[in-house]
């Protein structure tokens, strides 16, 4: 069992926060796309463009979940070790979720712009959920940075430096 995420995997990640952040700049125009005809004015051809954006970095994101998926089974990561359980459980519920949300969103984006229409709502609740599942791993990562300082952000490719002493003496300490 690995400590660290592979390059693979840490190319994997820090990819789709960039195509989240794509999704945050593309996500407007779809509204506009929607909204135009019944208001009487025509469509943007750009609003058209980063519709396709969106959907098509949408896609990519469910694929890199799936390459994710894949590898997290295929080279097992150890857990992280936590001062409480139950920080353990919110870390593990968080991911879990992250995962689900991830791969529901862009189901139900498909779904919404070519099949059944009812899956706009759903595909926005499940965006908000994603907001709420990022601020809390957010969090979690500033909690290790800032109060444990035990290098967990080690393991995805972040090495700061008064980390990595705090990850030999958090090690120490374990043994």
């Amino acid at each position: 069992m690995q400590e660290r995420y592979s390059g693979t995997q840490q190319a994997l990640h820090w990819a789709t926060l960039v195509l989240f952040l794509v999704q945050l700049w593309t996500y407007p125009a779809i509204a506009r796309t929607h909204h135009a005809p019944h208001l009487g004015v025509p469509i943007e051809p750009l609003d058209l463009v980063l519709h396709q954006i969106h959907a098509l970095s949408g896609g990519i994101i469910l694929l890199f979940v799936g390459l994710r998926l894949w590898l997290r089974f295929r080279h097992p990561i150890a857990a992280p070790s936590f001062p409480m359980a139950y920080f353990a459980k919110i870390s593990n519920l968080t991911h879990i979720g992250i995962y689900t949300v991830l791969i529901l969103l862009p189901i139900t984006g498909f779904l919404k712009m070519y099949i059944i229409s009812i899956a706009g709502p759903v595909h926005v609740i499940l965006t908000r959920v994603l907001y709420a599942l990022i601020v809390l791993h957010i969090g979690g990562a500033l909690v290790h940075v800032i109060i444990w300082r035990d290098g967990l952000l080690e393991r995805m490719g972040i090495k700061l430096p008064f980390q990595r002493a705090a990850l030999k003496q958090f090690r120490n300490i374990q043994q």
